[in-house]
């Protein structure tokens, strides 16, 4: 009878094991598809211009770059007018000094920003070149250190006009 019994605890055990290891699992599944998804974000800005702080790891400024330069030629190639308009605001710029975590800062600076309109370059990329976006994704998805951040401006004052 002692055989028995034991042979049916290590069952019981190991189904209560097994559901936990799914537990777990699923889980590790929430918490871990919202920070993949977030890097997919779209990016509009509801202010009249804007900005998007990129945040690369020092070492992987050749990729970003890379995948920068692509959305720049793929869009200097469109037939997309409102593609166009959106990228004659959009300015991107390096900062000179290093960023936390020496990371480098690549300021999007959007001016005017289309509204309504997605300015994330994977969404852009994949739009328009769609059977390279992948490895595009790959490229600018992996050179992020600190991440991304959008920001709205509204003009407080204009101070260009003052002589």
């Amino acid at each position: 009878m002692t055989h028995v019994n034991v042979g049916r605890w290590s069952l019981v055990l190991c189904g209560l094991l097994a559901a936990a290891c799914v537990g777990v699992g699923v889980i590790i599944g929430i918490v871990i598809t919202p920070m993949t998804a977030s890097a997919q974000a779209v990016k509009t800005f509801e202010a009249p211009a804007g900005m998007i702080l990129n945040y690369v790891e020092s070492e992987r400024t050749a990729s970003f770059e890379e995948v920068i330069t692509r959305l720049g030629a793929v869009i200097a190639d469109s037939d997309d007018p409102e593609l166009v308009r959106q990228a004659s605001g959009w300015r991107v710029y390096k900062a000179l000094e290093p960023g936390p975590n020496n990371n480098v800062l690549y300021v999007s600076f959007i001016d005017p920003a289309v509204p309504e309109t997605d300015y994330s370059v994977v969404q852009i990329l994949n739009e328009e070149v769609p059977n390279e976006v992948q490895q595009l994704y790959d490229t600018f998805n992996g050179s992020f250190g600190a991440g991304q951040s959008l920001i709205n401006l509204e003009l407080f004052t204009d101070l260009s006009g003052i002589e």
